[in-house]
C-alpha cells in the first residue's frame, strides 16, 4: 500500500459536504468501496447509490479500507431523480458524443464551478457517475446541467469508475484549498451578504446550430410579452419590472436558432388558443374527413404537421 503525506490544511467541512458523489446502478460492490475510500482521502463524505446491483456487501467494506463510515452514511435511492432532487447544480460524467450537444466541461473546469457555487451560494452539487459497462443513458445525462469529461488518452480511454471518482475528488479538493485563500481576500467585500449571480464568460463549446442575433431577440421579447398579455399574465399598461426581468433571464443564456423557433412557435400556439383561433378551420375539416377515411396508408395529423402549420402562421 502506498501512503502519501497529505498537506496539513483543514478545509471547512461545509465546503465539500455540499458535494454529492452519485453512483448509478453500480454492478460491483468493490467499486462502491473503492469509491468511498477515494472520497474520504480527499475529504468528501456524501455518497449516494442509485439502485446498486448488490449492496450492502462485504466486498464494499473490504475495499473501503477504513472509509466504512462513508458507506455507513451512504444514501440508497431507487432513481436518479430521487438522488438529485435537492441539488441546484448537477454534473453528469460522459465520454461519448451525444445527439444534442450539452454544455461539456473538462474535469478541472467543472470542479472549479462546483466548488465556487458552494463557496458563494452554499448550493448542493451532484456529480453523477454511470454504470461500469455503459455509463449514463441519454435520458439520465439530460437531467444534468453540465456534462463532465476527463481528458484521457484517446488511444486507450478506459477508466474504472472508482478511479474516475478519485480524479474528480482530487480536483474538488484542490479547488477547495484554493478557495480558502480567495474567501479570506473577498470576505470584506461580501460583508453585506448580498446574493451573487455566477457569470462565466470564458467557457465555450462547439454547437450544432447557429446562435440567434441581438436583432432576433428584439423580436422575441415583444412576442413573449404579447403572449403573456393574451393570457392575462401581464398588464400591458402596467407591466412593472416583468419585461426587464424576462430580458435579464434570457440575457444570461444564448438561444440557438432551433430553440428560438421552438419558443416562438409555443408563444404563437398559446396566443391562438387564448384567442379561440386553434385549431384552425382547415385542420378541423381535414380531421373530420379523416374520420371517414379507412385508408391505412394515409397518415394522421402528427405533431410535426401541426407545428409546421403553426410555423407558417405569422408571429404576433
Amino acid at each position: 500500500m502506498i501512503e502519501f503525506i497529505l498537506l496539513n490544511v483543514q478545509i471547512p467541512h461545509a465546503l465539500l459536504d455540499h458535494i454529492y458523489i452519485v453512483m448509478v446502478n453500480t454492478t460491483l460492490p468493490a467499486n462502491i468501496g473503492a469509491a468511498a475510500r477515494a472520497m474520504k482521502t480527499m475529504g468528501l463524505s456524501k455518497l449516494v447509490l442509485v439502485a446498486p446491483k448488490t449492496y450492502p456487501s462485504d466486498d464494499a467494506i473490504a475495499l473501503a479500507a477504513g472509509a466504512s463510515d462513508v458507506l455507513d452514511q451512504a444514501m440508497v435511492v431507487d432513481t436518479l431523480e430521487d438522488a438529485i432532487a435537492d441539488c441546484e447544480l448537477v454534473f453528469g460524467t460522459s465520454a461519448r458524443s451525444r445527439t444534442i450537444p450539452w454544455p461539456l466541461l473538462e474535469v478541472r473546469a467543472a470542479t472549479g464551478i462546483a466548488v465556487e457555487q458552494v463557496a458563494q451560494h452554499q448550493h448542493k452539487i451532484a456529480i453523477v457517475f454511470g454504470r461500469e459497462d455503459r455509463g449514463l443513458t441519454n435520458e439520465e445525462l439530460a437531467l444534468a446541467n453540465y456534462h463532465l469529461t476527463i481528458p484521457v488518452n484517446p488511444d486507450y480511454g478506459v477508466l474504472n469508475v472508482a478511479a474516475a471518482i478519485q480524479l474528480v475528488c482530487y480536483e474538488l479538493r484542490m479547488h477547495a484549498l484554493a478557495q480558502i485563500s480567495i474567501n479570506d481576500e473577498v470576505s470584506s467585500a461580501n460583508a453585506n451578504n448580498a446574493p451573487q449571480m455566477p457569470i462565466n464568460t470564458n467557457l465555450s463549446m462547439d454547437w450544432d446550430e447557429p446562435l440567434v442575433t441581438h436583432a432576433q431577440m428584439q423580436q422575441f421579447y415583444p412576442h413573449m410579452e404579447s403572449m403573456l398579455a393574451d393570457i392575462d399574465f401581464i398588464d400591458p399598461q402596467n407591466p412593472r419590472l416583468l419585461p426587464l426581468r424576462i430580458k435579464r433571464l434570457f440575457g444570461r443564456i444564448q438561444l440557438d436558432r432551433v430553440e428560438y423557433n421552438l419558443l416562438r412557435g409555443i408563444f404563437g400556439r398559446v396566443q391562438a388558443l387564448a384567442r379561440g383561433q386553434w385549431p384552425p378551420e382547415t385542420l378541423l375539416h381535414k380531421n373530420k374527413s379523416n374520420q371517414f377515411n379507412n385508408d391505412p396508408n394515409k397518415p394522421d395529423d402528427s405533431l410535426d404537421s401541426l407545428e409546421s402549420q403553426q410555423d407558417n402562421q405569422p408571429h404576433v
